[in-house]
């Protein structure tokens, strides 16, 4: 019993001390720092862009491929390495494309990312800091159990589920996306609520803070039509109406009696 108890506070305190890694990195040509390069980290699906000294950070484990792309150099595909992973810097150095300019074909302006570059099949979803931890972090289920027999267990994630952190996470994800869910509602329908449903001010952060809370948005946001959030924003200020007459209604049922 003590050895199983003394494993799994080793367990917990590896969680609880580990930190996620982060290749740095900086790109040139061998002369200058490009700026505004794109690196994708295929693995996590993540991507980011060199600043003006060409210096770049992203995250990273050992065997994850990264993709690095500026516009005129040959693209540049390796796997990460343990060492690469510790050196405070990797210097990352270019080459031209080398294509002769009378072979080039000019077609117009379209924007250069991982998708038009035929890199993948579609732009990876621009993650929010608390999301790519959660991520990283993963998510372990019970089931994930049974690979015991096999070593297939996964270590990080049954860590992070010990420990709580895959569960603060999820919180912490949840109510960002509930804060930027009524940003985008206040930005795109704040004039609705006005004209239509008779809000004013503060009244209207009230309101969209208990619509985002009580009512379900997967459905919607946020590529539905104006009219369908319209409607939604109508039932749910029916059922916020509602609660104020009812929070109304009880104030008035435990008021305390005058003694005139």
């Amino acid at each position: 019993m003590k050895l199983y108890l003394s494993i799994w506070l080793c367990l917990i305190f590896v969680a609880a001390n580990a930190q996620e890694d982060l290749f740095k990195g900086r790109i040139t040509d061998g002369h200058s720092n490009l700026e505004s390069a794109h690196i994708l980290n295929l693995s996590k699906e993540l991507q980011t862009i060199s600043d003006a000294n060409g210096a770049f950070e992203i995250s990273a484990d050992v065997s994850d491929t990264l993709v690095i792309t500026f516009l005129g150099y040959s693209q540049l595909n390796f796997l990460v390495t343990e060492a690469q992973l510790s050196a405070e810097s990797n210097l990352i150095e270019l080459s031209k494309d080398g294509i002769p300019l009378e072979e080039v074909t000019v077609e117009g302006y379209r924007a250069m990312d991982a998708v038009a570059l035929g890199l993948i099949n579609k732009r990876p979803k621009k993650l929010t800091t608390n999301e790519r931890k959660l991520k990283e972090a993963g998510d372990f289920k019970a089931v994930q159990l049974l690979g015991i027999v096999g070593g297939g267990v996964p270590i990080i994630p049954m860590l992070n589920k010990i420990t709580g952190r895959t569960k603060r996470l999820k919180k912490r994800v949840a109510v960002e996306n509930e804060n930027l869910l009524k940003e985008y509602l206040h930005e795109n329908y704040g004039s609705f609520c006005s004209k239509r449903l008779g809000l004013e001010g503060e009244q209207i952060d009230r309101f969209l803070y208990f619509a985002v809370i009580n009512h379900d948005w997967d459905d919607l946001y946020p590529h539905a039509k104006e009219e369908q959030f319209e409607f939604r924003l109508i039932q749910a200020h029916q059922k916020y109406t509602a609660s104020l007459l009812e929070e109304s209604s009880s104030e008035k049922t435990f008021a305390v009696p005058s003694n005139n």
